[in-house]
């Protein structure tokens, strides 16, 4: 990890460009947030249906092999953001020979792979769940003796995009891994179903000060994350652990941005699950929670401007929203005062198609939101 942060006090006034590389949900409304504060945006995706370039000044499409079209494009920008995890570290490294890219790729390159994370984390003394790594089956027989079951059998690469995941509920189970481990090393770890899951969320700004959202509690449904809330119930020692760890990772990684730490919280303590090294989908709950998104801080700690003071405002509920669901939701549009509606522009999203977008409840007190959010029968 030797690539570093490179604006250091550089400024980036209005009227400077910015580049915008990768195809995450979070990518358009940065290029809007960016260009609302005045900045140019030139954004460079692999695809051409892809609403970013639309709401850009400038976009350009290609390969992220494609030396030339990558050189031109780091060559427009006074520097180039990530607005994704998915953003190949070969190409943001070559992009930096070009430009500045302020995120640096330190934090990226540890989250990508697995098992580097995990022992980064442990060097800095932080907990963090049980592992083994799996290469054929007699290793998964031995590590699942010690965890349990169920566990979950992840590639140590983590790609998004493409990689398979396994649920090992039983013996009879592991020879069906096989398959998956003829393509490469895994990673075993059990599958806690029972601990809330509490992500918190660091801006980094180029100087190295840092600002925190409000932690947040996430909620899955068949794997896929239902909603998000804010403010969550930690005792005062718990919420000082989590803190505690991401300024831990924070001092310790050099990098400028946004990244979220994610927790398993139960009542034997608290384990680090995994770090998000770029905008999340559970970012968008602090549209109304708090008085700065993240897509207006994080440019802010990017382009040399003081970062705000994060207050939160208002409980908050985010749930997200499939096409299913269309047909419920256009009673609630008519019905609740205190929902906004957000539909993702029509962007091709090959992992998760069928989302289209996701609801803020907002109110007085998290319970009341739930249960007024229960009764749709919606979710």
């Amino acid at each position: 990890m030797t690539n570093e942060v490179q604006t250091q006090k550089q400024i980036i006034y209005p009227g400077y460009t910015i580049g915008i590389i990768g195809e995450g949900f979070g990518g358009a409304q940065l290029v809007v947030t960016a260009r609302s504060m005045g900045f140019r945006v030139v954004t460079y995706t692999t695809t051409e249906v892809n609403d970013m370039a639309r709401y850009a000044d400038f976009g350009m499409v290609g390969s992220l092999k494609d030396a030339d079209k990558l050189r031109s494009f780091a060559e427009r920008c006074k520097i180039v953001i990530y607005e994704s995890e998915k953003v190949d570290l070969a190409t943001l490294n070559y992009i930096s020979r070009y430009t500045s890219v302020p995120q640096g790729t330190d934090l990226l390159e540890m989250a990508q792979d697995r098992v580097v994370e995990k022992a980064a984390l442990q060097q800095m003394g932080i907990s963090v769940t049980t592992h083994a790594t799996i290469v054929g089956l007699d290793d998964i027989y031995e590590a699942i003796q010690d965890m349990g079951y169920p566990s979950m059998l992840k590639p140590i690469l983590r790609d998004p995009l493409h990689e398979q995941k396994m649920l090992i509920e039983r013996q009879l189970d592991i020879p069906k891994a096989n398959s998956l481990l003829n393509h490469g090393t895994y990673l075993l770890e059990p599958w806690d179903q029972d601990s809330r899951e509490i992500s918190i969320t660091v801006v980094k700004n180029i100087d190295g000060r840092e600002k925190i959202f409000p932690m947040v509690e996430n909620i899955y449904q068949d794997n896929h994350l239902k909603e998000t809330r804010v403010p969550v119930q930690l005792n005062t020692d718990q919420q000082n652990r989590i803190v505690e760890s991401a300024s831990r990772i924070s001092n310790n990684v050099n990098y400028a941005g946004i990244f979220s730490v994610v927790f398993y919280v139960n009542k034997n303590g608290i384990t680090l699950k995994r770090l998000i090294p770029s905008i999340h989908r559970s970012h968008n709950v602090f549209d109304t929670a708090t008085n700065v998104s993240v897509y207006e801080e994080l440019l802010r700690a990017l382009t040399g401007m003081r970062m705000i003071d994060i207050r939160l405002i208002e409980p908050s509920i985010m749930l997200n929203l499939n096409e299913e669901q269309l047909p419920q939701i256009r009673t609630q549009w008519l019905i609740k005062d205190n929902w906004h509606f957000k539909f993702y522009p029509r962007i091709t999203n090959k992992r998760d198609p069928k989302r289209i977008g996701y609801v803020l409840a907002e109110g007085d007190n998290i319970s009341a939101l739930q249960e007024q959010i229960d009764n749709t029968d919606v979710w």
